[in-house]
């Protein structure tokens, strides 16, 4: 697994600036100490090296927080508190970008709904003015595949990576199966309407 050399070499910013000097000394070597179990921690919930980093930072920051209750910690016991500090961290930063991602229009969907064929902008559209029970009728004509990962993407939230791990594909074909399920879910839509698809 990569290790940034960002985390090997120096010292986080935040523990640099401490001003009680005995303070700045016992969170160094608690960082110096415990940093690869952070960054493991962190790397295996969020699964991306820059934001393991990031949440790597965050948790010292937590830790210069409790500092007090740390110093209390039995020795033995201050590694495990470490990595429960940065596991907690790292989950509510995934669960509220899944709550943000959820209510905003992402990246991916962006690049999506640039790239498919000529169709899109009409496919979009018909989506947005659909009524509700339409809708619902129309996702029930569907394959459990197609109303999983339309239900998966748009509902829930998730990203490529866990949706292609979820349904057992390759990430690089999860967009594509979004279009072919977004047109199907369209020629549904328009047949409900009495249109032709």
């Amino acid at each position: 697994m990569f290790f940034p050399k960002s985390l090997l070499f120096t010292i986080p910013i935040v523990i640099l600036r401490m001003e009680d000097e005995d303070d700045r000394q016992f969170v160094t070597e608690l960082y110096q100490k415990y940093k690869l179990n952070m960054y493991y921690t962190a790397f295996k919930i969020v699964k991306d090296p820059h934001i393991a980093e990031d949440m790597v930072q965050e948790s010292c920051v937590k830790i210069i927080q409790k500092l007090d209750k740390i110093k209390t910690v039995e020795i033995c016991k201050r590694r495990s508190y470490i990595v429960s500090l940065v596991r907690n961290t790292s989950i509510n930063y995934v669960v509220k970008n899944r709550r943000r991602d959820k209510y905003c229009f992402n990246a991916d969907d962006e690049v999506l709904a640039q790239q498919p064929g000529p169709d899109s902008d009409v496919e979009e559209q018909l989506l947005r003015d659909c009524e509700v029970s339409t809708l619902k009728k129309a996702l029930m004509k569907l394959s459990e595949k197609d109303q999983t990962i339309l239900r998966m993407r748009y509902s829930d939230g998730l990203r490529d990576g866990d949706i292609a791990n979820y349904l057992d594909i390759k990430a690089n074909s999860v967009r594509y199966y979004l279009t072919l399920a977004r047109r199907r879910l369209c020629a549904c839509i328009l047949e409900l309407n009495g249109e032709k698809p």
